[in-house]
């Protein structure tokens, strides 16, 4: 090493010591973004608080966006005061006032037993030795459709889609030429963008999905010559060549699937697959689902250990022969590896990064391939397909629709642009009124803003669309204007349009077409009540 190269390397370890330092409480912090590992203690030790975190710095106010392990936290308490939920769907998410580098007792409120419990817990945060973050955008409802992913799924940096065919024609000839199994054709897809499905000969299937792993999917009874560790249930990661391209070996039939991804059991249900399924990582009061409900009641799936800490001893017994995982999972990459010395391969689900409604539910082909229910999965996706075209949305005329809901400190949440809610409601024929400056770009799925800002540009929507997932809703009209006397003034209020969501819609992205249709046709007047929403009166 040169000696100039010496003296900038000691002052850029002298600098990052520094600002370390500056981090954990020997000076301010300055203004900005910073990701922070969490530590929880206390209550049961079941729970847990996804880490790392984001921790917002403003002057002397230091804040950080949680999220806890569970959906059943309906409040928590710091300082004496009471804290809301900041989203209305998947694991329960709170912005509350933090200190740095030093244990703090907060309690949280749960609703999980049979009567709510307030416990007391200790947090610690860390700011991260990387610092600051760049770009990262954790998004609170990404998976909108019962995902538990919650916030802390991959950054927008590590989850653009790749480019498949970049690669693919690799994978496909050391396929060929090491395992002797020939290319045949290509599904097509008609909206998804994450995956591709390869046809091989004898009836091998090859998946390749966005995040660059790829599975080989072995017909039951076939073999496989050409790599020592190929055999019947047996996962390969090994790189392929000289790239770092992996690929994982699936053998057919799956009966005993590990089912961890929530947003996926909708999935399995639409094409009658709950069947394979024997563990959950959900567990029973976590479903809306009712053939997952049925099938936890009967004894016939049973809780196998949250997706960062499944039951391995509980896999083991039950024989599981795939885990199917959201993208949580790489936020765990010890389970993964822990999975592998199991033998048991892992997919990684990736369905609600799709731009697109029918593109997220067109990756219910992938799990007909895997349980061998291809018909019925294109069945599936055919009917709800149909049922999204035939939405006639002109008929609407372009209705300008905001969606929010009110917290116990009088605040509005409301949801940007590409919310999966707003795409319903778009697919439905609404134009969604976003907050003044809010773009999809800076800022998460759902933003907390003041009564006043969401008068200043929703009070001349034609419609309002309450949301009703965690906050009580109104039951009359009258109701919704004894909440804050502006409400009484908005154009919508006036002309009987608000409209209530309800809790069902959330896991059940297999029912798009549906759940578009029903929204319009209560939109348009055709009705005032279905199972996904209702007008308030």
């Amino acid at each position: 090493m040169r000696l100039s190269d010496h003296i900038i390397k000691r002052c850029r370890l002298v600098l990052a010591a520094i600002f370390i330092l500056m981090l954990t409480g020997c000076g301010r912090v300055p203004d900005g973004e910073y990701a922070a590992s969490v530590t929880l203690t206390g209550g049961s030790g079941k729970a847990y608080i996804e880490s790392p975190c984001s921790v917002t710095v403003s002057g002397k106010e230091i804040t950080a966006d949680i999220v806890w392990s569970s959906r059943n936290y309906d409040f928590m308490m710091v300082d004496g005061v009471k804290y809301e939920p900041v989203n209305t769907e998947g694991n329960s998410e709170f912005v509350i006032p933090i200190v740095l580098g030093k244990e703090m007792a907060v309690s949280a409120d749960t609703t999980a037993m049979s009567k709510p419990h307030l416990i007391d817990y200790t947090l610690k945060f860390e700011i991260l030795e990387n610092g600051k973050e760049e770009g990262q955008s954790q998004d609170a409802e990404s998976a909108m459709a019962g995902e538990q992913s919650g916030s802390s799924e991959p950054s927008e940096t590590s989850k653009q889609v790749l480019d498949l065919e970049e690669t693919d024609a690799d994978i496909l000839k050391f396929i060929s030429e090491k395992l002797g199994i020939g290319y045949v054709s290509t599904d097509e897809m008609q909206y998804a963008t994450g995956f591709k499905i390869y046809r091989l000969e004898d009836g091998f299937d090859l998946i390749a999905v966005c995040d660059g792993r790829y599975y080989l999917v072995i017909p039951e009874g076939a073999s496989i010559s050409g790599l020592p560790d190929f055999g019947e249930g047996i996962v390969s990661l090994s790189p392929i060549g000289d790239s770092d391209t992996q690929l994982v070996a699936i053998t057919q039939p799956l009966d005993s699937i590990y089912l961890a991804a929530s947003a996926v059991m909708c999935q399995f249900d639409a094409i009658g697959a709950v069947d394979a399924l024997t563990l959950s990582g959900i567990e029973r009061d976590g479903w809306y689902v009712e053939s997952a409900v049925d099938a936890m009641d009967s004894g016939s799936l049973l809780y196998g250990g949250k997706y960062s800490a499944p039951d391995y001893e509980m896999m083991l017994e039950k024989d599981v022969d795939l885990a199917v995982e959201s993208t949580m999972i790489l936020h765990s990459p010890k389970v993964i590896e822990k999975l592998e010395k199991l033998e048991i391969p892992t997919f990684i689900d990736w369905s609600s990064y799709e731009d697109s409604i029918l593109g997220r539910l067109e990756w219910i082909k992938v799990y007909g391939l895997l349980t061998g229910k291809e018909k019925e999965a294109k069945e599936a996706f055919l009917q709800q397909q149909d049922m999204m075209e035939k939405v006639d949305a002109h008929s609407l005329d372009g209705k300008t629709v905001a969606i929010f809901s009110v917290n116990t400190r009088h605040q509005i949440t409301t949801k940007k642009g590409n919310d999966y809610l707003v795409k319903m409601v778009e697919a439905a024929g609404g134009t969604y009124l976003l907050p003044k400056g809010l773009t999809d770009e800076d800022t998460r799925s759902q933003v907390t803003i003041s009564v006043e800002a969401f008068y200043d540009y929703a009070k001349d929507a034609d419609i309002l669309i309450y949301n009703g997932v965690i906050e009580d809703p109104p039951k009359t009209l009258d109701d919704l204007a004894a909440m804050d006397g502006t409400f009484a003034d908005y154009g919508a209020v006036k002309a009987g349009q608000v409209y209530v969501t309800t809790g069902s819609m959330y896991q059940l992205a297999s029912r798009s077409g549906t759940i578009a249709e029903s929204i319009y046709e209560v939109l348009s007047g055709k009705k005032e009540e279905t199972e996904y929403i209702y007008k308030l009166k």
